[in-house]
């Protein structure tokens, strides 16, 4: 039943209807292309580059559900952030955005595979168990998610 729980909720803040408004697909087919590679003043980061950041970090995620103990991500690296994201075309934007689809439906595959047991089991490679790393997963959409917002919202009030 967690197991079910957990896919629910990351689908839910993903593209269905959360209880505290857009979900992350729903916000990104409201942004207007000329706000995905703007970074508003004492911003670091575009919506762009927000969104590959969310990417990587999803694959991060899989590689461990593949069990790939050696698979990691150092924050404030070039694998944590990607570098130069631009977004010149519809085309290209839909490309990212399909993307994340992909490693969305990749993640939630493989998360349904698992035994409720693996919940509380160490996470290949790290020091913490499989809940936290699934919990970090969620928060981790929910918190960019808000700054793509805002970051949308700032550049939409110019």
């Amino acid at each position: 039943m967690e197991i079910e729980n957990y896919c629910s909720t990351i689908n839910e803040v993903f593209n269905g209807e959360p209880w505290f408004g857009n979900s992350l697909v729903g916000s990104l087919q409201n942004i207007p292309l000329k706000n995905w590679n703007v970074k508003p003043k004492n911003t670091s980061n575009s919506i762009a580059s927000i969104v590959c950041h969310v990417i990587d970090w999803k694959y991060f995620v899989i590689e461990k559900l593949k069990g790939n103990t050696s698979f990691d991500i150092e924050l404030n690296t070039k694998a944590d952030w990607r570098e130069n994201v631009v977004v010149s075309s519809e085309e290209e934007r839909d490309k990212i955005v399909l993307e994340l689809k992909v490693s969305q439906e990749e993640l939630i595959k493989l998360v349904k595979e698992k035994k409720e047991t693996w919940l509380r089991e160490k996470t290949v490679g790290k020091q913490y168990i499989n809940d936290f790393m699934l919990h970090g997963v969620l928060q981790h959409d929910v918190y960019h998610l808000g700054q793509i917002n805002l970051i949308n919202s700032q550049l939409n009030s110019l």
